[in-house]
C-alpha cells in the first residue's frame, strides 16, 4: 500500500506548489494571509463605523434630503407647528407636541417631550428662540410652567430645521441623535 493520498492533500498541503495558467507558483505565499488579515483588522473596523456614520448622515432622520442647506430669515420660521409623526419607543398620552416661534424671538411649546439618557420630561411653557445656527437647529429657551412631569427652565436643543423652502419643517432629536427616536413637525 502506498500511503494516504487525497486530491486536496496531495494539491494544497503536500504539493509546495500550484501551477497557475502553467507558472508554477509557491503555496507558502498562503501563509501571509494570517498576519495581512490581522494588520488590516483595524483599517475594516474604521470603515465600518465611517461607512455607519455616513448612513446615518444620509438616511437618519432627517436625512440629508430633509435638511435645509440655507439659513432662512427668522421671519420665514415664525409661526406655530404641530406633530406629524413620532418614532419613539415610550407610549404616550393626550394630545401631540406642538410649539409656536414668534418673528419677535418669543415661543410657546406644550407637549414637547425631552428624552435624555437617565429621565424623560416634558417641555411646557413659553420663551424664547433662537437659531438658526450653522447647523440650522434652533435652540429653545423655556420658562417652564411648573406642570407635573415638566422639565425645568433652560436651554434645549436638537431642533432642526427640515425643507428647502416655505413652509419650513423641524424635526425635534429624543435621545441619542444617532437612535433616529424622534418626532416631525409641520407648520399649521
Amino acid at each position: 500500500m502506498g500511503g494516504f493520498s487525497h486530491p486536496v492533500w496531495d494539491t494544497w498541503v503536500y504539493n509546495p506548489s500550484v501551477r497557475v495558467f502553467g507558472k508554477k507558483f509557491s503555496n507558502w505565499w498562503l501563509a501571509l494571509l494570517v498576519p495581512v488579515l490581522i494588520a488590516c483588522l483595524p483599517l475594516l473596523l474604521m470603515g465600518f463605523f465611517v461607512a455607519n456614520d455616513l448612513a446615518g448622515a444620509l438616511i437618519g432622520p432627517p436625512a440629508i434630503w430633509n435638511r435645509t442647506f440655507h439659513s432662512p430669515p427668522r421671519s420665514d420660521l415664525a409661526g406655530q407647528y404641530v406633530e406629524t409623526e413620532r418614532r419613539w419607543d415610550r407610549s404616550t398620552s393626550g394630545p401631540g407636541a406642538e410649539f409656536e416661534l414668534r418673528a419677535d424671538g418669543s415661543m410657546r411649546v406644550s407637549g414637547l417631550p425631552q428624552d435624555a439618557i437617565t429621565s424623560t420630561c416634558t417641555l411646557s411653557g413659553s420663551g424664547s428662540w433662537t437659531g438658526p445656527n450653522d447647523d440650522q437647529q434652533v435652540d429653545l429657551i423655556v420658562d417652564s410652567d411648573g406642570s407635573p412631569g415638566s422639565c425645568p427652565s433652560g436651554a434645549y436643543q436638537f431642533l432642526q430645521l427640515t425643507g428647502h423652502s416655505k413652509p419650513y419643517g423641524f424635526y425635534w432629536v429624543l435621545g441619542d441623535p444617532d437612535s433616529g427616536t424622534g418626532i416631525w413637525f409641520k407648520r399649521r
